[in-house]
């Protein structure tokens, strides 16, 4: 069966391809990193302790890897090689190496803890497998730092069920052939023990479920599949492994029954899998071929004890990172973001995101309950500025039947009782009204909320994470915040960087056209030089939320080609409209910019100042404007009211 004919991602590239890659890491080695090649001192090893916080997110993976690294080093260790496995941030988590080179080992900077990034080491093959998420090979001088330059270094980037990176395994020697094809054979076999270690992790992850090894050839079925498909208890794809992603088959039909995907029923496979297991020969509906399956049963669960009462406090878990990993990027401040997000999670403290509008706090603060001991409680988030100010404290606390005109006949519980167990994640805390910020403190320092309308409180337990574009210290100053409520919520406090901050851009543009891509058409969708270049030297005042919405338009227009710089918005080109400067979006107040010649001083300054600037700017269109301040359209026209703003277009009304 040809699942595809083009060439899969996975495989070996041409030279001319990697030579690309390598120079361009040279460039933003120099030109964004600004780094110094002649630099003599080895890469950075961690300390026992800052390694700590990497390996123990990699424990589970670690020991599932071991297996195919001890191969791999079996098969290259008397050329000279050590194997080395990262984390994404290109930490090395695991090692093997021969002990009588130890000291050899350490000076060159491959060792447990070096740190291999393209910020630090510049252009290595640990750094462009993270960053390009494909496998590569750095040799000898294609290196950035000299003392980096008498290395040899093929890494492949590992990948979790769901298509995320997860690992980098790599094999480094310090003598080799200058010859890079020298190098050809090492690549593949890194490639063949990386994806060893992808499929354990698989099987692993799906071990309760049915699982189906594919092959196109009935003879090579229970050796080497072409890749693996999860079955969920009613038949349903519910993940492949990544060598089919990278063929680019089956990615569309996760979600789907297998009745729609082959010609057979989930009963017929589930009966395959229970008696002996034999090939199941299948016909893949999409282009009528033919292929193999083995099916591999679930593994019983085990008999659980009878449940008891749910405690008030979710009971502690192993936590997974791999949310906050992905989220992080390979941006430093949001690693050390991330980092500090793992340490205070579950310690009972509410955490404070502070960051432009569209810099990703909502995003990020589900990252952080996907990698809680809650995360199988519910994620609760609402948008303090969203809900008008009459309707907060119902939205919040809920209310009884007959509680107020117009209350539903059962009442309705509030969003803090909702969270129960789990996350509250109130955004855009600096517009709460004051009334409700007493309110609020009440319900976290006793631990309860009473509902509209009754006088029985209900106990509560919440994780509270809050988050603000405003600055809240100034807000307290001028009397808007209340001092109190202020030092409840900022007992951890993380600043997102706005986009035009972040060193991962470029990363974060192609895993978009990845993602979205892989939505609108099944595949990654590619985009030219020149369009990167705009999209990487434009400011991007509006952020993660603006750069997303750019791309999926612009990936709507090219109709699933190269997305090129015709298909930008005309602000990406430089040529549209000015917008408010990225100041105006982290508060109203005392952004003075580009204030109107024509409006008294008095009047211009300050939040009345500059809303009324921005509604005159577009025309009084509530929505451009709300959406230029970074705020909604319920913030928008509260502020209105309250400012006596009345539009032109109502006058006389």
């Amino acid at each position: 069966m040809q699942w595809n004919t083009s060439m899969p991602s996975g495989s070996v590239p041409a030279v001319p391809a990697d030579v690309a890659l390598i120079e361009r890491s040279r460039q933003r080695s120099f030109e964004l990193h600004r780094l110094d090649p002649g630099r003599s001192e080895p890469p950075r090893v961690l300390t026992t302790t800052a390694l700590k916080d990497h390996r123990e997110p990699m424990e589970r993976f670690m020991r599932i890897a071991r297996g195919g690294m001890e191969t791999l080093f079996g098969q290259i260790r008397d050329a000279g090689y050590v194997v080395l496995l990262t984390d994404t941030h290109g930490v090395a988590v695991d090692f093997i190496g021969n002990p009588l080179f130890d000291q050899d080992w350490r000076r060159a900077g491959l060792w447990l803890g070096s740190c291999w990034t393209e910020e630090k080491e510049g252009t290595c093959a640990v750094a462009l497998a993270n960053l390009e998420q494909r496998a590569i090979t750095v040799h000898h001088a294609e290196h950035f730092r000299a003392p980096n330059q008498r290395l040899t270094c093929s890494a492949v980037p590992i990948f979790a069920p769901d298509g995320r990176p997860l690992a980098v395994l790599d094999a480094s020697a310090m003598e080799s052939p200058d010859d890079r094809r020298s190098q050809h054979l090492v690549l593949q076999m890194v490639r063949s023990a990386a994806r060893m270690a992808e499929d354990a992790n698989f099987l692993h992850e799906f071990e309760h479920h049915h699982v189906l090894r594919l092959a196109r050839r009935r003879d090579f079925v229970e050796v080497s599949a072409d890749g693996m498909v999860a079955l969920d208890e009613a038949g349903r794809i519910m993940a492949i492994s990544q060598s089919l992603r990278e063929q680019g088959v089956l990615i569309a039909d996760v979600g789907r029954s297998i009745e729609a995907v082959f010609d057979q029923r989930f009963e017929q496979v589930a009966d395959a899998a229970q008696h002996g297991g034999y090939p199941l020969a299948m016909r893949y509906l999409p282009t009528g071929t033919q292929c193999f399956a083995l099916v591999r049963p679930p593994r019983r669960r085990p008999i659980a004890a009878p449940a008891a009462p749910r405690p008030a406090a979710p009971a502690a878990g192993p936590v997974d990172v791999d949310a906050l990993q992905a989220i992080a990027g390979h941006d430093p401040q949001m690693q050390t973001n991330a980092r500090q997000a793992l340490r205070v999670l579950d310690k009972g403290l509410a955490i404070l995101l502070r960051g432009e509008s569209g810099s990703g706090k909502e995003a990020f603060a589900k990252a952080m309950h996907e990698a809680s001991a809650r995360r199988a409680q519910p994620f609760v988030a609402v948008n303090c500025a969203a809900i008008p100010e009459t309707l907060i404290e119902s939205e919040l606390f809920g209310y009884r039947e007959g509680a107020f005109t117009g209350a539903r006949a059962k009442g309705a519980r509030g969003k803090i009782a909702q969270a129960h167990g789990g996350t509250l994640f109130l955004d855009e805390i600096g517009d709460m009204p004051q009334a409700m910020q007493t309110r609020l403190l009440r319900v976290l320092a006793e631990r309860e909320v009473t509902p509209l309308g009754s006088e029985q409180p209900i106990a509560v337990d919440v994780q509270l994470i809050c988050a603000t574009h405003r600055d809240l210290r100034e807000m307290v100053a001028q009397g808007q915040f209340r001092l109190d409520l202020f030092y409840r919520l900022n007992s951890v406090t993380l600043a997102l960087p706005a986009l035009r901050e972040r060193a991962d851009k470029a990363l974060l543009i192609d895993r978009l056209l990845h993602e979205d891509g892989q939505q609108l058409y099944g595949r990654a969708v590619a985009i030219t030089e020149a369009a990167r270049g705009l999209l990487l030297r434009y400011d991007w005042p509006g952020n993660i939320r603006q750069l997303k919405n750019v791309l999926r338009t612009a990936m709507a227009l090219s109709g699933g080609e190269a997305v090129a710089p015709e298909y930008l918005p005309a602000e990406v080109h430089g040529s549209g409209p000015p917008l408010l400067p990225p100041e105006r979006m982290l508060s109203l107040g005392g952004a003075e910019a580009d204030i109107d010649a024509e409006m008294p001083l008095h009047e211009a300054k300050g939040e009345r100042g500059t809303l009324l600037q921005a509604l005159k700017a577009h025309q009084w269109n509530v929505t451009e404007t709300a959406r230029s301040l970074g705020m909604c359209r319920a913030t928008v026209y509260r502020h209105m009211q309250k400012w006596d703003i009345v539009s032109p277009n109502r006058l006389g009304h």
